[in-house]
């Protein structure tokens, strides 16, 4: 499956496709709090897509969310690269559209530059503390020059470590794949 879950506390949620709920098509995704999840812990669904299409042009990740009792939960994306030949997050936005408690379907989007030096795109659903969050519909879209950027990228933050020589791009793929969740996992 193109999706996958992380999180520092990934046994307090479970990732899922859901077969009975959804905005588009019969199947969304479905992040959900598991006993242990509280205020303090958070996880995410991601997908991780190859930027090197998307250089220097602006990009719109649309989405449907729906939540239900989320302590709170949104859309989130970020763009990884290079800056002055070390790795980096040159771009991040954490929670797009935020949604708390229980809401119908509404579409997030967010449109964004992508840098000359990225080498992926990270984008899904995050839900910080208990509840839940479903999401369906993805699109992932270049944009004219003359559509509005509604995030832009701050200073570039350093990814340290041992070992980091690299962006945080394990597991990408050459394109977007199961935006509508209509693949069987």
């Amino acid at each position: 499956m193109p999706w996958f879950g992380f999180g520092p506390v990934d046994t307090a949620y479970a990732m899922s496709i859901d077969t009975t709920l959804a905005a588009t098509g019969r199947w969304s995704m479905l992040l959900q709090s598991l006993p242990g999840a509280n205020r303090a812990t958070w996880m995410a669904t991601q997908q991780i897509v190859d930027a090197r299409a998307y250089r220097n042009t602006r990009v719109r990740i649309r989405a449907y969310l729906r939540g239900h009792q989320a302590t709170w939960a949104g859309l989130w994306i970020a763009v990884e690269g290079f800056t002055g030949g070390r790795p980096a997050t040159l771009l991040s936005d954490s929670l797009v559209s935020p949604l708390q408690g229980t809401t119908p379907w509404r579409e997030a989007a967010v449109v964004f530059a992508v840098d000359p030096h990225a080498v992926c795109i990270r984008f899904g659903s995050m839900l910080h503390g208990t509840g839940a969050v479903w999401l369906d519909g993805v699109s992932l879209d270049t944009v004219s020059a003359g559509v509005p950027v509604t995030v832009r990228a701050g200073r570039p933050e350093l990814l340290d470590g041992e070992g980091t020589d690299q962006p945080n791009c394990s597991g990408m793929l050459p394109r977007p794949a199961n935006l509508d969740f209509e693949q069987p996992p």
